[in-house]
């Protein structure tokens, strides 16, 4: 295989399984990633490099990489790192299509990162359609046209704007009127929207896709528990630790543990 692509099967679409953005590099230079059974897309907005089972590889500003299931990665910041990502599952059948591992996207990165956005809003309550907009950035990244698209049911238009703003800010505090105000409309029709759409308050729906996240980075990544934490916007570790027990019935540890992540 060249080292500079990844042979990736591509025919049909592939699973969306958590998306967002992230913030890297705050208090550590260098940390380290295992996801056993997802591939993951990066739009990086930072300089810095990453090194996939040894193969070190230039990060900078307006660049897109992709990493392969089962790889070790190290990625190694130079300071407060952001970048939008998705981690997916692909079919393991289907012709290959060669991607590169990293590539400078020039004009397009604001496009994809984007797409790469409101696929991460419409995954909770579409996650077909999110699934079909990655798959549109990856034909993308290929250099090809995707040939074909799925259906799809349409959120009102201010719940799915509402959507977006509480799956990219997950990590920071969530003020519902805040939200209301970006989604152009009024708390009160807002929360009907939220009950009538996903039978939960505003503040149930965001306590759950932050729970649905940490899940998600103790099963798929080596991020330290406090890490997650942070990320998820639930810094204070013992109401963290709190909140995943209910929610797993053991502790963040114990649920790594079972889900095989090391």
């Amino acid at each position: 295989m060249n080292p500079a692509v990844w042979q990736m099967p591509l025919k049909n679409p592939p699973q969306l399984v958590q998306a967002g953005r992230a913030v890297h590099g705050r208090k550590q230079a260098v940390e380290e990633y295992h996801l056993p059974e997802l591939w993951s897309l990066h739009l990086y907005r930072y300089a810095g490099s990453i090194t996939i089972d040894g193969t070190e590889y230039a990060i900078a500003p307006g660049w897109a990489g992709i990493t392969p299931p089962n790889s070790r990665i190290v990625y190694r910041f130079r300071g407060e790192s952001r970048h939008t990502f998705a981690h997916f599952r692909l079919p393991p059948e289907g012709d290959l299509v060669a991607v590169p591992v990293i590539q400078d996207v020039g004009d397009a990165f604001d496009g994809l990162t984007r797409a790469l956005e409101e696929a991460a809003g419409w995954l909770p309550s579409q996650p077909r359609r999110a699934s079909v907009r990655l798959w549109d950035v990856l034909w993308q990244l290929a250099g090809q046209p995707l040939a074909e698209r799925a259906p799809h049911q349409r959120l009102h238009p201010a719940l799915s704007r509402a959507v977006r703003e509480i799956e990219l800010h997950l990590e920071k505090p969530l003020a519902i009127p805040a939200v209301a105000r970006r989604a152009e409309i009024s708390h009160n029709h807002l929360t009907r929207l939220f009950r009538a759409q996903f039978g939960v308050t505003i503040e149930g729906y965001i306590r759950r896709r932050r729970v649905e996240r940490a899940l998600h980075l103790l099963a798929h990544t080596t991020l330290a528990v406090k890490t997650i934490a942070g990320e998820v916007g639930l810094p204070d570790l013992h109401y963290f630790n709190k909140i995943i027990r209910a929610a797993a019935g053991m502790s963040p540890r114990e649920y790594r543990e079972k889900r095989g992540s090391t």
